[in-house]
């Protein structure tokens, strides 16, 4: 025998839209004329209270933009974009440098005088950086015979000095960091002088800073053991102050700029050039499967990067196109993670980079040292006879003085080369 449930519209469920419609239209046809006429008055009445809401609603909107503009309008605004420092300087020339002279006084006072410490949980101290820091005006600083702290507060205000002249704006920034805890004051003149006379030369911009001043912004904060992270510190830090330039070329302190009567366009940036000095179809890095493109076309590169004759990458002098991909390189390398990692050094975590990310590798050019960082050999002679693929010669764009803190002679390097280009 089979039961038939009785029809219950309460426990009724429906598998689908239209079995619902169809039921709720048939119970409508059987409802007497007496309730389809309570239903009518319940809608008209339903239909009036959501007018009443609604209105209700936006009078109060309309009220809050009339007397509360600056609350609703704050939720939308966005901050103004900046660097390091919110508070920025508007430079008066292309050539951004620190004030050398004051090297001395910044190495007796000490690095721990510069900065806030604050203390950590394990007992340690870290120097922080204060983003909203205001720069010291023209005013204060006639007013106060203190020299020390003048000296303090150009150190902290130089990093936020930006270019934003709409003229004459420089197609190339070169950028270097000094140290004046480790140089001596005649090594970082002569380091100075010798960007500022290359960029005079061609119109080029300068944008040098002090290594300590990106102290903050690592782990380590020790200047000789976290050099290579702040490099792509500093290129970015050059973007930002230099928005327009289209190339921003990094050059070691441990380098100098040989021939100032070549050019970067001539010496490497035009695509023929480029083109000869290419190194396509090596490994990124030394026994790495990956390897650079056979077909790279010079007129894509965003990074060019100088590679050694064993294979590894040379971070002493290298080349980023103020571009997408350019920034987003540096915002990798610039990326906590990547920045507190244990890398052995800046061209490890640049391999890293490369073969971890093809989109980059398509943009990037390794090039030989002869292009943009010549290892100078002080035993080897200098003549063009002697000339290879990656030894310094006469006439090169830089010479790198490789391995000179190893030899303890970078000031007997930076003087014997310094004399030889004001010679010439």
């Amino acid at each position: 025998m089979v039961f038939k449930p009785k029809s219950n519209v309460k426990n009724q469920t429906f598998n689908n839209d239209s079995s619902a419609s169809s039921w709720f239209l048939g119970l409508s046809n059987s409802v007497p004329r007496n309730n389809k006429i309570w239903l009518n008055i319940k809608r008209k009445f339903n239909v009036k209270i959501l007018s009443l809401i609604t209105t209700f609603i936006l009078t109060l909107y309309i009220f809050s933009k009339l007397f509360y503009p600056s609350s609703i309008s704050s939720r939308s605004s966005h901050t103004p974009e900046h660097g390091l420092y919110i508070h920025e300087l508007p430079a008066s020339s292309r050539l951004i440098f620190p004030h050398v002279e004051h090297a001395p006084v910044l190495k007796e006072v000490g690095i721990n005088s510069l900065y806030i410490q604050r203390h950590e949980m394990d007992g340690t101290k870290k120097f922080v950086l204060k983003p909203d820091d205001k720069p010291l005006t023209d005013d204060e600083k006639k007013k106060t015979n203190d020299q020390v702290l003048l000296v303090k507060k150009s150190f902290l205000d130089h990093g936020k000095l930006v270019y934003r002249k709409n003229s004459a704006e420089p197609e190339i920034v070169i950028v270097t960091l000094i140290d004046f805890e480790n140089y001596e004051l005649e090594s970082i003149v002569k380091i100075v002088q010798n960007r500022v006379d290359y960029a005079q030369k061609h119109k080029y911009g300068v944008y040098i800073r002090w290594a300590q001043e990106f102290l903050p912004l690592v782990e380590n904060q020790n200047v000789l053991e976290s050099y290579d992270k702040f490099k792509p510190i500093v290129m970015r830090a050059a973007m930002h102050a230099f928005p327009r330039a289209k190339y921003i070329f990094y050059v070691d302190k441990d380098s100098l700029i040989m021939n100032l009567d070549l050019s970067l366009q001539r010496n490497l940036l035009e695509p023929s050039v480029l083109d000869l000095g290419l190194l396509k179809n090596v490994p990124v890095i030394p026994q790495s499967n990956i390897r650079t493109y056979n077909h790279f076309n010079p007129e894509d590169a965003s990074i060019i990067i100088p590679q050694s004759s064993d294979g590894v990458l040379d971070s002493s002098s290298f080349i980023i196109a103020n571009d997408q991909f350019g920034k987003v390189f540096l915002e990798y390398l610039n990326n906590p993670l990547i920045v507190n990692f244990d890398w052995a050094n800046l061209h490890a975590a640049m391999g890293h980079v490369l073969q971890w990310h093809p989109t980059l590798l398509k943009k990037t050019g390794l090039v030989i040292p002869k292009l943009l960082a010549s290892q100078y050999d002080s035993t080897r002679s200098i003549d063009k006879a002697s000339s290879d693929s990656y030894h310094y010669t006469t006439g090169d764009l830089i010479a790198s003085l490789k391995g000179c803190k190893e030899r303890n002679s970078c000031a007997r390097d930076i003087d014997t080369l310094y004399s030889k280009i004001k010679k010439r």
